[in-house]
């Protein structure tokens, strides 16, 4: 007996559901954007100007208590994010995917409780003489009534039928994470592309403003060659400038058109159906200097492609767990019960009735290569999620470093286009005051004008970037979306 006990141990542990390692990938406890020797360098060469500052983004191992593009203050980027979050195609595809996981794992656990169905047939049957030797006529036809139901109950007594109810469970936990995941990434193009958008009609206004100012250039120039003054190469340089501006305008005004029917789109609208408020050009906001995205180990915890591949890998290995169960015995506890009569007006009378009561025992003794192979199929499933589930983590890792390095930088960028802005301004006054006095020629003019439209833009552009560098460190870090 003791044996016999002894090796029903052993099969239960040989069944039993294998532990998963849900991080084999080292995760650093501080982000380095702070203490990467190059960047240190760089800032201490770009600060050495009295009057260039560039400071250090500062990394924050607090999480934001609120999502970063409320504290931006632009409640039209509030507003597009929330009715993206809503609204989006994506988003709806992602939901409908979670209901389905849910069903299928409410599924699964009424495989746990008893299945009982009613039966109702009828039947005509007429026996052959080869059937009934000795007889020389053939019996009468006869038609059978039955009613009743059969019901079966499966005794989960190896835990078959329950790793299968949680790895369900654990899949649905998956698809929730994974419409988590859409949210941010939703959310993050939607503020990417808006800030791509104000950046564009920033640079159109660069345009238009520094055009005026070439029009008035061009119209002295004019005013000056028919005093006598100047000359006719003097004025074609001008317009060639001017046009030179134009020429971008039809550029910006393309981009503009193209991200507000992206917009539309990341909204779940049609093309061009966008709300009044992005029909005026508007400003970008200013950025922050310190970010709050946690530590890296947070990473592990909260972003939500991150705990969507744990949650795959949980099932995987639960439904390993449930593959090795198959090589047990299946018991199953089976009834029909019910009334079998010739005639209708008889069904139900007493002497009619039939009952059929018992449990199965199943055992897979012949079929044993099959289940060794379910089994393998199961376990190379587990291996591949286990691969993916670090594979994710390492981009995460990556990503969110990436994205600081890369905000911290186009910060420091923006700091020294906003003083060559100031600086090329005061250049562009200069020339024109030197050039009306008569102490310098039209060409200072003109080189200024395009140092100042070049520094201009430049820092529409880079202010753009800084923006959506800044959209990157949130969606790789996962936090402060409001996903819940």
């Amino acid at each position: 007996m003791h044996k016999i006990f002894a090796a029903c141990a052993v099969l239960l542990a040989a069944c039993s559901t294998p532990a998963y390692r849900a991080s084999e990938v080292p995760v650093p406890a501080a982000y380095d954007v702070n203490d990467n020797p190059s960047i240190v360098a760089n800032r201490a060469q770009t600060s050495r100007s009295e009057d260039v500052a560039t400071p250090g983004v500062y990394v924050s191992a607090t999480l934001a208590s609120a999502p970063f593009w409320t504290e931006l203050g632009d409640t039209t980027l509030t507003m597009l994010v929330r009715e993206g979050q809503r609204a989006n195609m994506d988003v709806r595809v992602a939901q409908s995917r979670v209901t389905s996981a849910r069903a299928t794992r409410r599924l699964a656990a009424l495989d746990l409780v008893p299945t009982l169905t009613g039966t109702g047939s009828t039947s005509r049957s007429q026996i052959s003489l080869a059937q009934t030797p000795g007889l020389t006529s053939q019996l009468p036809t006869q038609q059978l009534w039955d009613v009743g139901f059969d019901a079966s109950w499966e005794l989960d007594f190896f835990g078959r039928v329950g790793r299968n109810v949680k790895a369900q469970g654990a899949l649905a936990e998956s698809s929730e994470h994974a419409l988590e995941d859409v949210q941010v990434i939703v959310a993050a193009e939607v503020a990417r592309t808006y800030f791509e958008l104000r950046g564009a009609q920033r640079q159109l206004a660069v345009s238009q403003r520094n055009a005026a100012n070439q029009r008035k250039i061009v119209k002295l120039t004019e005013d000056r060659l028919a005093a006598g003054r100047g000359t006719a190469f003097d004025t074609e340089r001008a317009k060639s400038v001017l046009y030179l501006t134009l020429a971008t305008t039809p550029v910006l005004e393309s981009q503009i058109a193209l991200d507000r029917n992206r917009l539309a789109v990341l909204l779940g609208r049609a093309p061009g159906a966008l709300p009044a408020a992005l029909l005026d050009s508007g400003a970008l906001p200013r950025l922050p200097d310190t970010v709050y995205v946690g530590s890296p180990d947070q990473i592990v915890r909260r972003r939500p492609d991150v705990l969507q591949a744990e949650r795959q890998l949980a099932a995987k290995a639960l439904f390993v767990g449930a593959a090795r169960a198959e090589y047990l015995p299946k018991v199953t506890f089976g009834a029909r019960a019910g009334y079998l009569s010739n005639s209708v007006d008889s069904l139900f009378k007493r002497g009619n009735s039939r009952l059929l009561i018992g449990p199965v025992m199943t055992f897979p003794l012949f079929d044993v290569g099959r289940v060794r192979q379910r089994v393998e199929v199961a376990q190379a499933g587990q291996e591949e999620a286990q691969a993916t589930y670090n594979a994710t983590v390492l981009r995460a890792l990556e990503e969110s470093e990436g994205s600081l390095v890369t905000y911290d930088r186009a910060h420091a960028r923006l700091a020294i286009l906003e003083s060559a802005v100031r600086s090329s301004a005061r250049a562009a006054d200069l020339a024109q005051q030197r050039f009306e006095a008569g102490l310098t020629d039209f060409l200072q003019v003109l080189d200024a004008e395009r140092t100042l439209l070049d520094a201009e833009n430049q820092l529409a552009q880079g202010h753009t970037a800084a923006a959506t560098a800044l959209v990157a460190v949130y969606k790789a870090v996962g936090g402060t979306w409001p996903i819940k």
